[in-house]
């Protein structure tokens, strides 16, 4: 009795062992490729979708505002103290002299003919410089805005020289030919039409505009100072810009007041 009693007890055992086998079988392939197909790296994109990728990355970098655009030959010069805001835009035959400051959303296009800002020469917010290719007047069709003048902002300059310490006030026009001689004003919203000329030491005024009276020797003497103040601001403005960062010193003096060890 005993001994069938052993037997049919150990052909239940193999039994069940038979019928578990193929469940741990099940399991322990799953548990081997698991791990496999977690470390497996991902397919390689597409041939179409690489050129997807790169078009768009070409859109973006086109789409983008440059600062500096050259026009076949002509490239834009800057002077290295001069300040040219990063919304601005310089096209073509443009040359900004030491000094001079071209601020945000200026644009001054030299497609067609020179612009030229001269020392300590400044062009206000969203001003619009260009030149054409010749001046019905005969005169030059370049656009000269020379040393120590302040042109508003808002203003229209186009194929017009204007002479050193001048000031032209905000939303001006000046047309093809007119000239702004020496220590001259030029009052805000007034219209110089083409070939036009104020002549030195004069306040103009109107569309279109007209003389106004002659300037005092105080008010001859507060252009170029109004030039050097816009200089002095430029400054502070300009060492935002530099190449290099100066959050350093930021985090210097945070460490100096909460004596934060090196």
């Amino acid at each position: 009795m005993a001994a069938a009693s052993l037997a049919r007890l150990s052909r239940r055992a193999t039994t069940s062992a038979a019928a578990a086998a193929p469940s741990f079988r099940r399991l322990l392939s799953a548990t081997s490729t698991a791990p496999a197909a977690a470390s497996a790296p991902p397919p390689p994109p597409s041939a179409a979708a690489a050129a997807a990728v790169g078009a768009d990355r070409v859109r973006w970098d086109y789409r983008g505002q440059r600062q500096l655009v050259p026009l076949g030959q002509w490239m834009p010069k800057v002077a290295v103290d001069a300040y040219v805001a990063p919304e601005a835009v310089l096209a073509g035959q443009v040359t900004v002299h030491d000094g001079a400051s071209v601020w945000s959303g200026a644009v001054l296009r030299g497609d067609l003919n020179k612009i030229t800002l001269g020392f300590c020469a400044s062009v206000q917010e969203r001003c619009v410089l260009h030149a054409a290719w010749a001046a019905p007047t005969g005169l030059p069709a370049e656009t000269l805005v020379d040393r120590y003048v302040t042109v508003g902002a808002y203003c229209l300059l186009r194929s017009c020289t204007i002479e050193p310490e001048c000031i032209i006030g905000q939303h001006s026009i000046l047309m093809e030919g007119s000239l702004v001689e020496t220590n001259s004003i030029l009052e805000a919203g007034s219209v110089l039409p083409p070939g036009r000329r104020i002549p030195t030491s004069e306040l103009w005024a109107g569309s279109p505009a007209r003389f106004v009276r002659k300037l005092t020797n105080e008010e001859i003497m507060e252009i170029p100072k109004l030039a050097t103040a816009i200089n002095d601001l430029m400054q502070s403005h300009f060492s935002e810009f530099l190449p290099y960062s100066n959050a350093y010193l930021e985090v210097e003096k945070l460490k100096k007041s909460f004596s934060i060890p090196l």
